[in-house]
Formats: structure tokens, sequence, C-alpha cells
């Protein structure tokens, strides 16, 4: 049993991470520069971020769940650090989704459709703003974490046969 969370956890980690970048670096700005309008491709950046963040609900209990069950002999502080991170990346899921996300909703819906026309100094746009960096700083967060748990973990030898 024991292998299956020493498999699961770089596995997981990996995708999770191949996740977060290709929707950071590849769906939102080509949402952005090809749909007609901000709006549509907001509504398409948020259906495709509560997919990711419900993805992110479920593989990130179980990360962590791997972690204590993949327990290495000696080396627990890095140990300690990876799973100490899974937990910050889980709950920053959940910050960003249940709070930054449903205000940027909120705002968005109280902008209405046509958010693009909104003029940049109005208070609503500049909140709206506000929000969205959270949400960018959050994520940022989770793909640094995650590359660095997988970092801890090639520095663990995870995977590499015991001497």
């Amino acid at each position: 049993m024991r292998r299956i969370f020493v498999i699961m956890l770089p596995a997981g980690v990996g995708v999770w991470l191949g996740a977060m970048v290709f929707f950071s670096f590849a769906v939102a700005p080509t949402a952005f520069a090809t749909l007609e309008s901000r709006h549509q491709a907001g509504d398409l950046v948020a259906a495709t971020l509560n997919i990711l963040y419900l993805f992110g609900y479920v593989l990130g209990p179980l990360l962590v769940l791997a972690s204590v069950v993949a327990r290495p002999i000696g080396r627990q502080r890095l140990w300690g650090l990876r799973t100490i991170l899974l937990v910050l990346m889980t709950l920053s899921t959940l910050i960003s989704r249940e709070f930054v996300g449903t205000k940027l909703l909120a705002l968005r819906r109280a902008m209405g459709p046509m958010i693009e026309k909104t003029p940049p100094g109005d208070p609503s746009r500049l909140l709206f703003q506000q929000w969205h960096q959270y949400s960018v700083l959050l994520m940022l967060f989770n793909i640094a974490a995650a590359a660095a748990v997988l970092l801890l973990l090639w520095r663990e030898g995870f995977g590499q046969p015991r001497s």
C-alpha cells in the first residue's frame, strides 16, 4: 500500500502543477486573446478555473495523505516541509475559490456583460483588479509550492531503491 502512495505523490503533484501552469500560461491568455469579448473570456476562464479548484479539492487532501503514508526514514525536516506545503496548497485553493473567487464573481455580475466598457477608474473595476491580483498571487504561490514539493521529493531520492 505504501508503494502506491510513493508513486502517487510525485505523479499527483506533477499533474497538479502541470494543470496550473497550463491554465495560467495557455488557457487564460488564449481566452482573452481569441474570444470576442472580455466578458466571454472571463466566463471561460472562471469555468475552467472552477474545474481546477475542484481538482485541487480532491487532489490536495489525497496528496497530504500520500505524504504522511510515504513518510521517509530520516530526512524528517524535508518530509515536514513538503507536507506543510501540500496543506498550504490545499488551503490556498480553498481560499482562492471560496473567498477570492466568490468576490470576483459578485463584482463581475455587478458590472454586467460589458465589463470592458466600465471606466478604468470606476471603483468596481478597481476592486475587481485588486481581487484578481489576489487570485493570481494565490495561483503563483501554488505553482511555486508544487515545484518546491517536487524538488524536495527529488532531494529525498523518492522512488530510488534503498541500499
